[in-house]
């Protein structure tokens, strides 16, 4: 009998305890195996969240307070890494079995029309840019984990919500390249965060940027000691000519050497005004920014949250996902982040290898 009660309260207590630790987790939702890679606020104030969920494309859609308005699975095996709502479409792009593959759904998670499309390399992510007329610019690319010295590139697709292509180019560079997470400003111009790794060299981080025809302009090291290895995840834009830049970089300790992350502000002619780097043991995964508020970073490892001021990147604040959580041996891994209509931080990655969303207090 004694043995029973001691079992219960121990249950109690540790119910409590983690209760305590996560009690600014506004919601939360784990899927089953997978991971989510993108989550956006939509135009009528919901979001969007798409990743891999049992080895196949998942896409989904909430409204307003997290009620689930659509999703979708689909039938090919692979992954969703970019997602798009408008009031009669989702589209989500993404790749399977090495090529990049975009889809349409109807607002209720219904499928539209397919494609895949080949790029001469394996293409394992894509970015969506919508260009405001009713076609976007998809960008593939591999990851920068698959660097093997096969060919790679970056892939540009232009395709409309009807599935109708009306370009296809690919951008050779020197050596393997990976791209992050994209953006564009209102002239057209697209910046690109790439992972480039030349043969017999370690991976650099650079920053590139392209016009609207697709022609390369300028590209930027972030990073630049040819004894460690550096990788560039994410690119948001002000729209007032200043960008900033997140990823990883090594460099040695007494423990040996460690991967950091840094964050990076770089004008829009390629000139690096000041680096930061806010983490050790870890990754910037996914960047937010909010005109007039500093600037939000998500670290990988742990979902945890830096706060810096866009003026020269001095800390802001930090706000941990979880109060227990350990860099160096978390299964917690973030991916992307955005705002819901209060202000709550909303990401979405992995929580003990499951597709995870948690709304999380800005405070």
């Amino acid at each position: 009998m004694n043995k029973i009660v001691l079992l219960l309260l121990a249950a109690l207590l540790f119910f409590s305890c983690k209760k305590e630790e996560d009690n600014n987790i506004i919601w939360e939702k784990s899927f089953g195996a997978g991971h989510a890679y993108f989550i956006e606020q939509t135009s009528d104030s919901g979001l969007i969240c798409c990743g891999t969920l049992g080895a196949s494309p998942y896409v989904i859609k909430y409204s307003s307070g997290m009620m689930p308005d659509a999703f979708y699975t689909s039938s090919s095996s692979g992954r969703f890494t970019s997602a798009w709502w408008c009031s009669d479409c989702i589209i989500a792009a993404g790749s399977s079995e090495g090529k990049m593959l975009v889809e349409r759904m109807d607002t209720y998670g219904n499928p539209v029309w397919d494609t895949t499309i080949s790029a001469g390399f394996a293409v394992e992510r894509a970015s969506l840019i919508h260009d405001g007329n009713g076609s976007f610019l998809a960008i593939g690319s591999a990851e920068a984990e698959s660097f093997d010295n096969n060919e790679s590139g970056i892939f540009f697709v232009r395709i409309d919500t009807s599935g109708n292509i009306s370009e296809e180019t690919v951008y050779n560079g020197s050596g393997f390249m990976s791209a992050g997470q994209t953006c564009a400003d209102q002239a057209g111009n697209i910046y690109i965060p790439l992972t480039v790794i030349s043969e017999g060299k370690k991976p650099k981080a650079i920053l590139a940027r392209f016009s609207s025809v697709l022609n390369k302009i300028w590209e930027t090291e972030l990073y630049n000691n040819p004894d460690y290895s550096a990788s560039c995840q994410a690119v948001v834009s002000d729209g007032s000519g200043t960008l900033f830049v997140t990823g990883d970089m090594e460099a040695s300790n007494a423990s040996g050497v460690l991967k950091n992350s840094f964050l990076a502000s770089v004008s829009t002619g390629g000139e690096i005004l000041w680096k930061r780097y806010p983490e050790n043991s870890n990754s910037g995964a996914a960047l937010l920014y909010r005109q007039g508020e500093p600037l939000i970073m998500l670290n990988r490892n742990c979902f945890i949250i830096r706060k810096a001021n866009t003026e020269d990147g001095a800390d802001a604040g930090i706000i941990r996902m979880f109060s227990q959580c350990d860099s160096y041996t978390t299964d917690a891994f973030g991916a992307a982040i955005t705002e819901d209509e209060s202000g709550n931080f909303v990401c979405a990655g992995s929580l003990g290898g499951n597709f995870y969303i948690a709304v999380k207090s800005s405070q």
